[in-house]
């Protein structure tokens, strides 16, 4: 693999994160609004919840609000959004008052073409982040905490890092991550839209509910497409197969954070996003669909057919 040969921060410091709320009852059962307790009868969720269901335990890898041992050097954290609806704005606070940026390395669908340094990052559910966080100026003993400038509360802190010693470290990030070959509007040979918009009871794209056998879109194996999305809520989009660069938000260029190959992109309230699909690998129909879990369960899902 090409990352292999960078000399990126590995082993013990290359963590995975899973990002997630939930909420519990006193038994430590999860408590969940469903129509059905099991969640396996009737669909959908009491409509005080039909925007997305939101825990007041914020979890990382399963444990609530935990605590990991750092050395004070460089460390790759590997993020994830798995929550069901709730949207995180992460920041890294240390306990000086100052905070520490984030280097992107890479996103959904792998490494960024050159790393680039972000004070804070947006993440709908569905969507990842591979990032780099240096604690080398950080003093042994302090800590640094993961923090949600979305949230209120206890939910406004995801975990913390304890720095506890320092040690030798050879990483770096390179000028160069990998060889990224920017899409061009030009070579789109179709445009579709996509509006994803609450209707009635139901969350639809492009006013329809979710049908086994109904196909929106016809695209042709090895091409690109133009696809915009629209939308009346915040519906983070997630395409099954295809991996998409964000050409544009709202007619102007995308956000630094938008960066790279994606297969999940966070449309806000009454936004436009414009990407350009790439259609490889297999013929076969695939799936569109809004991950928020709730609304996907709620019917936010169409086919389309790659031919």
């Amino acid at each position: 693999m090409v990352e292999d040969a960078l000399p990126l921060p590995g082993g013990e410091r290359d963590i995975p994160l899973m990002i997630c709320d939930r909420s519990f009852e006193k038994d430590g059962s999860f408590r969940y609004p469903g129509h059905s307790p099991t969640c396996t009868g009737t669909p959908g969720v009491e409509d005080a919840y039909m925007d997305g269901v939101l825990g007041d335990v914020q979890l990382v890898n399963g444990a609530p609000w935990p605590e990991a041992e750092v050395s004070a050097n460089r460390h790759r954290l590997r993020l994830l959004n798995a929550s069901n609806a709730r949207r995180y704005h992460l920041v890294l606070r240390r306990e000086d008052g100052g905070t520490l940026p984030f280097v992107q390395i890479g996103g959904d669908g792998g490494l960024l073409a050159a790393p680039q340094s972000l004070n804070g990052i947006p993440m709908a559910p569905g969507e990842r982040f591979d990032v780099v966080v240096d604690f080398t100026d950080c003093p042994v003993g302090s800590h640094v905490t993961l923090g949600n400038t979305l949230a209120d509360g206890r939910m406004c802190q995801v975990m913390r890092f304890r720095v506890a010693r320092k040690e030798k470290d050879t990483s770096h990030v390179p000028a160069r991550l990998s060889r990224y070959a920017a899409l061009h509007p030009a070579s789109a040979v179709a445009t579709r839209h996509f509006d994803f918009r609450r209707s009635d009871d139901a969350w639809t794209i492009n006013g329809r509910p979710f049908s086994t056998s109904e196909i929106l879109a016809r695209p042709r194996l090895d091409t690109v497409e133009r696809w915009r999305f629209t939308s009346d809520f915040h519906h983070p989009v997630h395409l099954h197969l295809a991996h998409f660069q964000v050409l544009s938000r709202g007619g102007r260029a995308p956000e630094p954070t938008d960066a790279g190959w994606k297969d999940t992109v966070d449309v806000r309230p009454y936004e436009v996003v414009d990407v350009l699909v790439r259609f490889r690998g297999h013929r076969g129909r695939y799936m569109l669909h809004c991950h928020n879990l709730e609304h996907e369960d709620m019917a936010m899902m169409a086919n389309f057919q790659v031919i």
